[in-house]
């Protein structure tokens, strides 16, 4: 397990099931993550048992997020492969709960995530993509020291309009330097 000040990362589980669906479905929720369907439960179970075999195969790296107080379910983030030999990795986040937003659990997750990939997995850059309209990552994004460096036009369709993506990423050095300061 990895631990924030605010949140435990720890291997997704089956057990896990009942959180996930209780927020999984949400609309507003599935519009941040690009998700326009709902997923059945069999879905979402067949989702976690796929984030080990990824793992084994050094893809991916998927982790449940777990607020440190009180070990409650958060949601799941994940670094995985866009480049092995470039050492350049996607990173995603995603907590479930509305009640949960705005309250420094996504950004105590991305610093855990971002230690993880440059001290212990040794990548050189991680980017992710997020939407224009999701202000509030964008915000913790840069504060972490993302750059905005691309984007992907009308990329992605949902509840009846075509949205861009941004692409934003640091390197190793840029979170070094931003770690010692």
């Amino acid at each position: 397990m990895f631990e924030g000040e605010k949140v435990v990362l720890r291997s997704m589980e089956l057990s896990d099931i009942d959180a996930i669906m209780e927020h999984r479905n949400d609309l507003e929720f599935r519009q941040f993550c690009g998700t326009a369907l709902p997923q059945s439960r069999e879905e979402q179970l067949e989702f976690i048992k796929s984030t080990w075999k990824l793992r084994q195969e050094g893809k991916a790296h998927f982790f449940t997020i777990i607020k440190k107080e009180t070990k409650e379910f958060l949601g799941h983030c994940k670094l995985d492969v866009v480049n092995a030999i470039a050492r350049s990795f996607n990173l995603g986040i995603f907590i479930y709960s509305k009640e949960d937003w705005s309250k420094g659990f996504g950004t105590d997750t991305m610093n855990v995530l971002l230690n993880i990939g440059f001290n212990y997995l040794n990548l050189h850059r991680i980017e992710l993509w997020v939407y224009p309209v999701n202000k509030r990552a964008i915000h913790i994004y840069e504060k972490l020291g993302f750059i905005q460096t691309g984007r992907k036009r009308k990329a992605r369709y949902m509840n009846g309009e075509y949205r861009d993506l941004i692409l934003m990423d640091i390197l190793q050095d840029e979170w070094f330097k931003k770690e010692k300061s």
